[in-house]
């Protein structure tokens, strides 16, 4: 593949960059854009978010971050995630070959979710949640993260409601979506699933990542990062509506 699309190597840039002043939603950007617009397979779209979002959370445990994270939450939450994430790539080769309108209608559907759960700040819990319900929300993670590598709503919802300090909860979820997508990419790889195009899209979508990135970290906007947040979930928003009226119509 020697083409080089630019439309997604921009939304890389894009999505990069709100990431890096909010926090989250790389994989949004480029999920919605990418189906919306058909610019890429959606296993080829997500097979390269996951690829990206590796580098991201290795940048960010570097310095020994990692130290800080919950491990006794992160086994739990990987018991109910590793497997979920395999049936969700499955799930992924068999409806876009033969069922695409009903994946899109779920990723439309998934974005509208995600973007109402990031938009609701949560309330912190007296004590430390159950086992179970990090056990629960790595199989709804996991499943998402199979499909379109967005795994990252459900389990950042749920480690912003605990008891413990913004280190601990930026260290487990940095590990979760190092974890969630080195396991993506080896569950892909595995079952002969990556292409040249995948990896193509992969190697020019690097240098995007490091650039909005670093960028967005020298000159960030004059503007508070809860407002390009905000603004940042309602454009994902109508094109989740957008994306659920195309499945449909």
């Amino acid at each position: 593949m020697n083409e080089i699309p630019f439309a997604l190597l921009a939304l890389f840039v894009l999505g990069s960059y709100v990431q890096t002043i909010t926090g989250f939603a790389f994989g949004l950007v480029v999920m919605s854009a990418a189906a919306l617009f058909s610019l890429v397979p959606l296993d080829v779209a997500a097979f390269v978010v996951s690829v990206l979002s590796l580098i991201n959370s290795v940048t960010g445990l570097a310095g020994g971050l990692w130290r800080e994270a919950k491990v006794k939450v992160l086994l739990v939450f990987f018991l109910g995630s590793i497997p979920a994430t395999a049936f969700g790539v499955y799930l992924l080769s068999s409806l876009e070959s033969g069922a695409l309108h009903w994946l899109q209608l779920f990723l439309g559907i998934t974005i509208m979710l995600a973007c109402g759960m990031s938009l609701i700040k949560p309330k912190k819990n007296p004590t430390e949640s159950k086992p179970w319900a990090f056990f629960l929300c790595g199989g709804f993670a996991g499943v998402l993260g199979g499909l379109f590598s967005t795994a990252g709503p459900p389990i950042s919802y749920l480690m912003y409601r605990q008891p413990v300090s913004l280190n601990v909860i930026r260290a487990s979820l940095l590990s979760v979506f190092f974890i969630s997508c080195l396991t993506r990419i080896g569950m892909t790889a595995v079952a002969g699933q990556v292409t040249m195009e995948m990896i193509w899209l992969s190697v020019i979508g690097i240098p995007c990542v490091f650039f909005a990135t670093l960028f967005a970290k020298r000159y960030p906007p004059n503007v508070p990062p809860e407002t390009i947040k905000r603004a940042a979930m309602i454009l994902l928003f109508l094109s989740g509506i957008s994306l659920s009226l195309k499945a449909v119509f």
